[in-house]
């Protein structure tokens, strides 16, 4: 709940303000008493235990080299409330059949969003951001307020519930792969899954982003192929291919989108926005930046900071659309190794546990994939903290599974 609809909410007058600091704080107390249970848990993957360690010096050697972000700052953004999520998920969780609640409440949190996402949509403004970041405006574009960045942009974007249209199109996608899996599991019935399809569907296509349209169809395609029998595989996929040519030749919006997809990988294209050639440039500016910084980059916070101060400093970075370019940029090529590093174990405990359970590791493998290639394609953004959460629970599931096929 608190990734889909409380990440602009903050409270004055308490510590954190962030309402979902404040339920992480919430949770961790609750826990308190079991948390020596919790903590043999984890000794006993080691596989948790290296990726924790893992991000912990990382975010140690981010903290201890940069002049931008204080220690504290970095401690809480990057560990307690944002990589740790997979521990505490992993820790709260029973097994598979804790779906089951996470499908109901993102069900009635995918509404809200829809809701608003309708309202943003007709309006061109975002009028829930707008309500709760009032007085403060964006200095990327032009100093409008929050909720109206996209309407005066080139082109229009739904944020929803979120500062960010992307955000709001990777929580859209990361939710229908979740309710596909529990649809497919009967863990919902056919009514509500279908719509929360129509629900997810809207936030992924009027969010506008191509690389969140990308991500979200691999994934799918990934979590199809991967769980799914080959036979059922072959007969989506040419239904699928079918429907795709038949609506790119009939329906004109259909046209639009697939043209603005693959306007990524062209040069001087028509469509406004990011593509290879826009990340070649940056990628080429960023080893100037860098030169002589190379291992360990200009610190955490390096681009934000100099940009509001000056942002003549940072031409050409744009705003640093992938984690690639952030991490060299910021953290350099050793936090980009150990980026890669936390990540490779996920996909290899996935991977081994996979001859045993095909559903789940299939679950766990296509949010990795979505997450990855949305990083990649356009920066982390808000997408860590429910990705951590999702992959903390498949984990716990497989864990708690049986040995017996799936």
């Amino acid at each position: 709940m608190g990734t889909m609809t409380l990440t602009l909410v903050n409270i004055p007058d308490v510590p954190l303000h962030n309402a979902n600091y404040l339920l992480q704080v919430a949770l961790l107390l609750s826990e308190w008493k079991y948390l020596s249970r919790h903590l043999h848990e984890l000794r006993r993957r080691p596989f948790l235990w290296k990726m924790l360690l893992l991000v912990s010096g990382s975010t140690l050697v981010a903290a201890l080299t940069t002049t931008y972000v204080e220690l504290r700052e970095i401690l809480q953004s990057e560990l307690l409330f944002k990589y740790f999520a997979i521990a505490y998920a992993f820790c709260t969780v029973k097994d598979e059949r804790s779906l089951k609640p996470i499908l109901r409440i993102s069900f009635y949190c995918l509404i809200v969003l829809t809701f608003f996402g309708i309202l943003n949509y007709l309006d061109k403004s975002a009028i829930f951001v707008n309500a709760l970041t009032e007085g403060k405006t964006s200095a990327i574009y032009d100093d409008n307020n929050l909720g109206d960045i996209y309407s005066v942009g080139k082109r229009f974007r739904v944020q929803s519930m979120f500062k960010s249209a992307f955000d709001y199109g990777y929580i859209c996608a990361a939710l229908l792969i979740l309710h596909l899996h529990g649809w497919y599991r009967h863990f919902e019935n056919k009514k509500t899954f279908i719509i929360a399809l129509v629900c997810c569907s809207f936030g992924i296509i009027t969010c506008e982003c191509r690389i969140v349209w990308v991500c979200a169809f691999l994934s799918v395609v990934c979590y199809c192929m991967l769980s799914f029998k080959m036979s059922e595989n072959m007969l989506i996929g040419i239904f699928a291919v079918i429907a795709m040519i038949i609506a790119y030749n009939t329906v004109p919006i259909v046209e639009e989108k697939v043209n603005k997809v693959t306007d990524i990988f062209i040069e001087d294209s028509e469509t406004s926005g990011s593509s290879i050639q826009l990340r070649s440039v940056q990628y080429m500016y960023v080893l100037y930046y860098t030169e002589g910084n190379e291992l360990l980059g200009l610190g955490k916070g390096y681009w934000s900071y100099t940009f509001e101060k000056n942002p003549s400093m940072v031409y050409g970075l744009a705003g640093i659309e992938s984690v690639i370019l952030a991490y060299l940029l910021e953290r350099g090529i050793f936090g980009l190794v150990l980026w890669i590093a936390f990540y490779t174990i996920l996909f290899l405990y996935f991977r081994r546990k996979r001859p045993k359970n095909k559903l789940l590791t299939g679950l766990g493998l296509s949010i990795l994939s979505l997450y990855i290639t949305f990083a990649i394609g356009t920066g982390e953004l808000g997408s860590v903290y429910p990705t951590m959460l999702l992959l903390g629970y498949v984990i716990k599931a497989i864990e708690s599974a049986k040995t017996k096929r799936v």
